[in-house]
């Protein structure tokens, strides 16, 4: 069977557990916008975890509210709006064999729903820190490489040991010595439109990856942060992603909703689209546009 996850920790925790229980030949990570421009062949002998829902797919696990299948619409699998995906795919198998990896689960449900402290954003450790090397602006085919790696390693190490592991530790240097890089270019391209912290990345190829978090440690007052940058080798789109302070004033807004209406989707707190590069300016703005006069409307 193939297994098709996600670039980030979550979908590497979830290939970490599948591959334990399934026989998995092949494990291909891509970008949600991937699947929801129906660019990616999907069939029976797959399996997607934290990705948009394809019914294509023998097995599908995910946890985002935008994914959420057609009502009535049977699938093997499991979907429940849950911290991560890692965690449906946890309670799906229900499997004695994979409680050695209670704590990989655990810690991913913090990085993926946002329950980060701020002094682990500017000073990243343990899996936080294992979960910034996932995604850089190497090529894919050597990132993919890398996740690969990290996978085989968290299915027989702590997340200690594999830290310790020469290609990560490496990976851990470098992504740690980029950190005032990303923090400089963050602060020189962004701007505050009401309350949205707005950083447009489109003409910063130089970005080190960095983590999302990040911003609001620069921008505190910012009730909401919206980027736009670069995605990866597609020269024809770029990413719009949002999310909200998690150190600062609480939002109700959904984000995912609103991405979902762009053709993206995620959580109400954090989401992300892949749109054509010559419309995502005015997608971006309306993404603003929409978090402003909630937030004024909400008082």
């Amino acid at each position: 069977m193939r297994l098709i996850t996600h670039t980030d920790m979550d979908g590497v925790a979830c290939a970490v557990l599948i591959t334990t229980v399934e026989q998995v030949d092949e494990i291909k990570f891509i970008d949600p916008g991937a699947v929801q421009a129906g660019k990616v062949q999907i069939g029976e002998n797959d399996i997607m975890a934290d990705l948009p829902f394809d019914g294509r797919a023998g097995l599908w696990f995910d946890h985002h509210e935008s994914s959420k299948p057609p009502e009535g619409k049977k699938f093997e699998g499991m979907f429940r709006i849950a911290p991560s995906a890692a965690r449906v795919v946890y309670e799906y198998y229900d499997n004695p064999y994979l409680e050695k990896y209670e704590n990989l689960v655990e810690e991913t449900d913090k990085i993926d729903s946002g329950q980060v402290t701020l002094d682990q954003v500017t000073n990243p450790t343990g899996l936080f820190l294992l979960s910034n090397t996932l995604e850089t602006s190497a090529p894919k085919s050597e990132d993919d490489h890398y996740r690969r790696h990290v996978i085989s390693l968290l299915r027989k190490r702590s997340i200690e040991e594999t830290l310790a592991d020469r290609h990560v530790a490496e990976r851990c240097a470098k992504v740690l010595g980029e950190f005032e890089v990303f923090r400089k270019i963050i602060r020189e391209n962004t701007v505050m439109i009401g309350k949205v912290a707005f950083s447009d990345l489109r003409q910063r190829p130089d970005l080190p990856r960095g983590n999302n978090f990040l911003i609001y440690s620069l921008f505190p007052e910012a009730v909401t942060s919206v980027r736009i940058q670069p995605l990866g080798e597609d020269k024809d789109h770029v990413k719009i992603s949002a999310g909200h302070n998690i150190y600062g004033e609480k939002s109700e807004f959904n984000v995912g909703e609103a991405m979902k209406r762009i053709g993206g989707g995620g959580h109400k707190p954090v989401g992300g689209a892949s749109v054509a590069k010559e419309a995502a300016h005015e997608l971006a703005m309306r993404i603003v546009r929409e978090i402003n006069d909630f937030e004024e409307k909400q008082g």
